[in-house]
């Protein structure tokens, strides 16, 4: 009997240290964002896209790849500054259902890129954008690791099509 209620005290003491084990999700999560860092992308936490002016919630993810540091900015009105948001409340429609326009819409020019980006994006992905840092998606992290380049191979071709018409 004593050797038992050794037993259950030392279960008791360590179990405590079980919690700090990461679970199969939080593993994924960080794979995939040592894989977005090999690849060149920045990954943040940042507001979600929609928010108002003043909010500050941060509980989106952001995955950005930045401009070639060579490069020049394009000439062309509205390409590096758009946001595309996937089934906003607001905003203004856009070509492709169920993303809108939100505040800003971009050019003609990168119409048909932003067209194929949008068919090859991982379904979680509830933004896109253009700005003078970079281009990025907002993205809730439920996908698997194989996203990750999905979401780089988009960007680039975005940043490709973008900076190509200086």
């Amino acid at each position: 009997m004593t050797y038992l209620l050794i037993a259950f005290v030392l279960l008791i003491i360590i179990s405590p240290l079980m919690w700090f084990r990461q679970s199969p999700r939080q593993n994924l999560i960080i794979d995939m964002r040592k894989e977005a860092a090999r690849l060149g992308l920045i990954v943040s936490l940042s507001a979600p896209p929609d928010a108002r002016q003043g909010e500050i919630r941060l509980e989106c993810i952001t995955y950005k790849l930045p401009w070639m540091l060579d490069s020049s900015s394009s000439q062309q009105p509205r390409m590096e500054n758009w946001l595309l948001v996937k089934g906003a409340s607001r905003g203004s429609s856009s070509p492709w259902l169920p993303w809108q326009w939100l505040s800003r819409e971009s050019s003609g020019f990168t119409m048909d890129a932003i067209g194929v980006a949008l068919a090859a994006i991982p379904g979680d992905i509830s933004a896109l954008e253009a700005r003078g840092d970079g281009l990025l998606v907002y993205w809730k992290e439920y996908g698997e690791l194989e996203d990750v380049a999905a979401i780089y191979e988009l960007l680039f071709l975005l940043r490709k099509n973008i900076r190509s018409n200086v």
